[in-house]
């Protein structure tokens, strides 16, 4: 029987005056930025946290505290690096990654080909094998009325 484990990740974080939005290393100009204890890269907190799931490990707090200098400005990218050495000790391989960022502006249909063309470069992953979808808050709560930003990550991995 094949071994197929699916992953499950999330992040939300506040938004705080700014020049830009950093997903998935793409930077894109807006008014409001991400405040983080590390780079802020949401897009890549959710996919690791995701790839940690599916592995059956515990969250990226763990490997990443937040409490402590060494972390402090750190490029998530780091994050999904470690997630998939732990994913390749096991002799899994990532094949699907499914994206939803939650934000109320900017607008992110026009970087959403960039945020995917990243993803599959860091990933070594094909295009077709990711998707990338942008939601607002349809202005309730935090999220709708710009406090905030949120991404969903859900990974399928297989045994080799």
């Amino acid at each position: 029987m094949t071994d197929i484990r699916t992953g499950f990740g999330y992040d939300i974080h506040r938004l705080v005056e700014g020049e830009y939005l950093l997903l998935c290393r793409v930077r894109i100009p807006s008014d409001k930025m991400i405040d983080a204890h590390s780079d802020g890269d949401i897009v890549l907190h959710a996919l690791a946290q995701s790839l940690f799931s599916a592995l059956g490990l515990d969250d990226i707090g763990t490997y990443f505290p937040d409490t402590v200098n060494e972390t402090a400005g750190m490029a998530s990218v780091l994050l999904v690096e470690k997630a998939l050495k732990e994913m390749e000790k096991r002799n899994y391989h990532l094949t699907n990654v499914a994206l939803a960022i939650q934000l109320q502006s900017p607008k992110l249909a026009d970087y959403k080909p960039k945020i995917k063309e990243s993803l599959s470069h860091i990933l070594a992953l094909d295009e077709e094998r990711i998707a990338v979808h942008a939601n607002t808050g349809e202005h309730l709560g935090p999220i709708g009325e710009g406090k905030g930003i949120a991404c969903y990550c859900v990974t399928t991995i297989v045994k080799d």
